[in-house]
């Protein structure tokens, strides 16, 4: 069904949305990453600081309960967030908003980030071959930028998830 007769929606959209527009979309950055990468991130991107949360408040559950508050998808080094994230779902029985787990060091952060908004990086859906971080915050996923290569996978197997 045309969306305007006589035009369809190839027609109206023919181009393909970028993989990290500047459209707003709400991430938060962890405390232990340089306010440097938020250029490289979606124009809503804020620090946990900027949200309000104290210099060196646990991480757990404290950063997870913001992220959840603003419907965020967390972007930090910290290789425990995972975990974090899996024990966070399991007591509150509800999913959270994805996770991006970056590099270590700051430098290949800023590469990463920037080869991925270029559109260098390619990333897989884990259920589709289209993926785009418009749904990722939606899917609960998680992108795991420190792979090589980059992987993506769901962070929930919830029982109310009718597609796990």
């Amino acid at each position: 069904m045309d969306l305007i007769p006589g035009i369809s929606a190839v027609q109206v959209y023919p181009y393909a949305v970028p993989l990290m527009s500047k459209k707003k979309q709400p991430f938060i950055i962890d405390e232990n990453l340089s306010a440097k990468l938020k250029p490289h991130l979606p124009a809503d991107a804020k620090t946990t600081v900027e949200c309000g949360v104290r210099k060196g408040t646990p991480d757990y559950p404290f950063v997870l309960d913001l992220c959840q508050r603003k419907e965020a998808m967390l972007v930090t080094a910290d290789v425990e967030f995972p975990r974090h994230i899996k024990r966070y779902q399991r007591e509150h029985d509800d999913c959270c908003w994805g996770l991006m787990l970056l590099p270590a060091e700051e430098l290949k952060q800023i590469d990463v980030l920037k080869r991925l908004k270029e559109g260098k990086i390619k990333l897989k859906h884990p259920k589709d071959d289209d993926f785009k971080f418009d749904y990722a915050r939606h899917e609960n996923l998680f992108i795991n930028l420190r792979a090589e290569p980059p992987t993506v996978t769901e962070l929930c197997d919830c029982e109310w998830d009718d597609d796990a």
